[in-house]
């Protein structure tokens, strides 16, 4: 694949036939993707991860637990002070991700964020995390003030919050979302089109994006975190075929300014809030996906915790 280069993050191992479920909830723990796409693939984990769902399962009672391990993983941490930046559209979940970062409690209903946010992971971490807010609006002074963070070296970690297109809209109806609604548009239709229409343009922002964090003086590494796992999880394959196929080639410029020994791209996905997608007026949009469930949100959620420590500290 041309202008991109997935770090494998998990151990997988291909085998024959799919590893028997150690339990009716686990029988859709099947995986369609190369090992480099923990989420996705023909290619089946090994027992450890069965394990570790298992484990994690256990754990899993609320939302605190998952925020906690957050918290845990970076209080580890007791070295310099890091800049963590975080970007994105608006209602992608960066301000979400910012939350549970911090452990901070996440509100249910969507806040739309109108200036930076700035979050310190606790009393004693030494890494903030900065969300902007993602409005294109307020993009011209927030975002060029965050950048420079990168382009001066003082951040050297960015993360890149997409959803699959699958953006708040509240505090609109579906039918009041101009350019995209059309007469006699259902729920599914519209988000047919919305989410494809978003989709562009998360790839815009990652054009808009590399052209700023291409002029990083240091090492820089990137991770695209695909939040609103719970929603797009039926899609997955398309999911996969998307981000490898139309969003990472556009890294390829990035890498060559900076240089391949100076570069990391990751991919990881999640769901960090888990609800059904509705709009302002209340309407169904999009449920989350029948066979998703606490096993898989805390696996990835932790995970994702986890990357972003080794981002920091390697």
């Amino acid at each position: 694949m041309s202008g991109a280069t997935f770090t494998p993050v998990l151990t997988l191992h291909r085998m024959s036939h799919p590893p028997t479920p150690c339990c009716a909830s686990c029988a859709h723990l099947r995986w369609s993707v190369p090992s480099r796409w923990i989420l996705w693939g023909r290619w089946y984990a090994a027992p450890v991860f069965s394990e570790a769902l298992s484990v994690t399962a256990t754990a899993v009672k609320n939302r605190r637990v998952i925020r906690d391990a957050f918290v845990q993983l970076w209080s580890l941490i007791t070295r310099g002070h890091v800049r963590v930046v975080v970007f994105g559209s608006a209602g992608a979940g960066k301000s979400t991700l910012g939350a549970v970062l911090a452990g901070e409690e996440v509100p249910a209903e969507y806040e739309e964020s109108t200036r930076t946010e700035s979050y310190r992971l606790d009393a004693d971490s030494w890494c903030s995390v900065l969300v902007p807010p993602g409005q294109e609006g307020l993009r011209a002074s927030t975002w060029s003030d965050l950048s420079r963070y990168v382009t001066n070296g003082e951040s050297t970690i960015v993360l890149h919050v997409v959803c699959w297109g699958l953006t708040a809209i509240e505090p609109l109806g579906y039918r009041e979302v101009e350019g995209i609604y059309r007469e006699g548009m259902d729920p599914r239709s519209f988000v047919d089109a919305y989410s494809q229409h978003r989709r562009a343009h998360e790839i815009e922002t990652l054009k808009g994006l590399s052209s700023k964090l291409e002029l990083a003086p240091k090492k820089l590494s990137l991770l695209t975190v695909i939040t609103k796992q719970d929603l797009w999880w039926g899609q997955r394959e398309m999911v996969r075929v998307h981000y490898e196929t139309d969003y990472a080639p556009h890294l390829a410029s990035l890498r060559q300014q900076i240089g391949d020994q100076n570069f990391s791209h990751k991919f990881w996905s999640a769901s960090l809030l888990g609800k059904n997608m509705k709009d302002g007026e209340g309407t169904l949009l999009v449920p989350t996906a029948e066979g998703y469930d606490d096993q898989l949100r805390a696996y990835h959620t932790q995970r994702l915790s986890r990357m972003i420590t080794e981002m920091v500290a390697p």
